[in-house]
């Protein structure tokens, strides 16, 4: 028998997106309304949940939250979180909200297909669910969040053709085994997840071979500059949104190479002799440092397979590079995972207005985090219908031109930005946990901000014509949607 829910609210998804879609909508609601909370894991946490224990934080851990909820630990702010903290953190979020509306948690339910029904009012979302015994769940809701995000997957290990080696995921347990801490590593991998298992791995057992394969390269944002410590955020670095706004008039749409040499020599920091990417990804000088020193090896190169040589299983680059291995080494897959399943296309509106998708194929925000606090703002505050905010398809530009995402998406969100600004209240932007500038000082980022406003018409010109050429280049989706289009009158694109 079919069980069947009717709500005011259904979020699907309660990871970092499907959190703060949930805290933005409780800003509206109250304890009479019902809401549904939806995930296929048995509590919330998304992809922290299911990733290696060894994970941490890229960014200091107070700007990692559900709408404005507090830390409730004493660590000093620049304290980069680990697994357990960050999910300690996701549970007492729930527990703020959960006494905020009516919740009722779907944990352990499978998400299957949502559509628009006829009302009385107008149009409902209907959601179909599976429970974990398998029972069908129906949701009928006024108002859906479906809060995907990345659908961040576990990484599988290498299909390797020698047997004589380990080949194994980051979350495997014999790869921090003190039985094995004389076998080498080789990870495979250059962008934070390759970061986090060397740095994890050299310091767990100090001196231990650890060699680094990084494939054609990868830069990282400087935390230093972004996030300078103590007394020093009153004049050392910089915000993002400045870093941003720097980085993006920079790039027109078509210069992603020149607008990555720019990046790399002002703001980053990186390992090996070429890199052709940056993935949105932080790290410090000091982090950075530690591994120059202590990796065995860091190289270019894409890892083909191991195979063996008579008795020496032999590691295979793709520019036949060969790199014998002694019996027993552990080669870690840690190539990247964000986007790398492809999804279908949804876009961010549905066509009646009841289902908002934060996810990367009909995007407003690279961060899915800050995707789903504004859409949910937007959504209760009956605004995302007729804003003509610019959807970007991340998913399809990591296939077509992984060089120039990231400058795209600093173009891309500075744009809608400016939008968001003048459509909400300021509550909205006062109570964005998430801000990374509210690492600095107020009168620091208010002067930032009027800076900002002040240049307004020129930004939103130049950001909207680096949007269309760069769209135009690579045949991407997006835009302004037709549904939205229709009802502000803005003309689709």
């Amino acid at each position: 028998m079919t069980r069947k829910i009717s709500c005011e609210l259904c979020v699907v998804g309660a990871g970092l997106a499907g959190m703060n879609a949930l805290a933005a909508a409780c800003e509206y609601l109250g304890p009479d309304d019902t809401v549904v909370l939806v995930d296929r894991r048995a509590r919330n946490g998304g992809m922290w949940v299911d990733t290696y224990d060894y994970v941490r934080l890229h960014q200091p851990h107070p700007m990692f939250t559900a709408g404005n909820v507090p830390w409730q630990h004493d660590k000093p702010p620049w304290y980069l979180a680990a697994k357990p903290e960050v999910l300690d953190h996701f549970a007492h979020c729930l527990d703020v909200l959960r006494a905020k509306v009516n919740l009722v948690e779907c944990f352990g339910h499978t998400y299957e297909a949502h559509e628009e029904v006829p009302a009385r009012d107008g149009y409902r979302a209907r959601i179909a669910l599976r429970g974990p015994d398998g029972t069908p769940v129906t949701i009928d809701a006024r108002r859906c969040i479906k809060a995907f995000g990345f659908r961040v997957p576990v990484n599988p290990p290498l299909a390797l053709s020698s047997a004589r080696v380990h080949s194994v995921s980051p979350e495997d347990p014999r790869l921090f085994s003190a039985e094995d801490a004389d076998k080498p590593v080789i990870v495979v991998g250059g962008g934070k997840t390759g970061m986090d298992t060397a740095h994890a791995l050299l310091a767990r057992f100090p001196g231990r071979e650890v060699h680094l394969a990084i494939g054609r390269g990868t830069a990282f944002m400087n935390r230093n500059v972004g996030f300078p410590r103590g007394l020093a955020r009153w004049w050392r670095g910089q915000t993002t949104l400045a870093t941003f706004t720097d980085i993006a008039l920079r790039f027109d749409g078509t210069n992603e190479r020149e607008t990555f040499d720019y990046f790399k020599r002002r703001y980053a920091v990186y390992l090996g002799d070429r890199q052709a990417y940056y993935v949105l990804g932080l790290q410090s000088e000091e982090e950075n440092d530690f591994l120059r020193r202590h990796l065995r090896s860091v190289r270019n190169g894409y890892v083909r397979d191991v195979v063996d040589d008579g008795d020496t299983p032999t590691l295979v680059y793709d520019d036949g590079h060969r790199q014998p291995l002694p019996p027993g080494s552990y080669v870690v897959n840690c190539t990247g995972y964000v986007m790398r399943d492809d999804h279908p296309y949804e876009p961010y509106l549905s066509p009646h207005g009841t289902v908002a998708s934060v996810q990367p194929t009909s995007s407003i925000h690279i961060l899915t985090s800050f995707g789903g606090y504004f859409l949910g703002h937007l959504l209760y505050l009956d605004k995302l219908a007729t804003l003509p905010l610019y959807a970007l398809d991340h998913q399809a530009m990591t296939h077509r031109n992984k060089e120039g995402l990231p400058f795209a998406c600093m173009v891309h969100l500075l744009y809608n930005l400016f939008l968001i600004v003048d459509a909400v209240p300021p509550k909205v932007m006062q109570q964005c946990g998430l801000d990374f500038d509210r690492w600095f000082p107020l009168p620091r980022r208010l002067l930032g901000f009027l800076k900002l406003r002040g240049q307004r018409a020129r930004l939103l010109a130049h950001c909207r014509a680096a949007l269309d050429r760069y769209r135009a280049r690579f045949d991407l989706q997006g835009g302004v949607l037709d549904t939205v289009a229709a009802r502000s009158g803005t003309a689709a694109t």
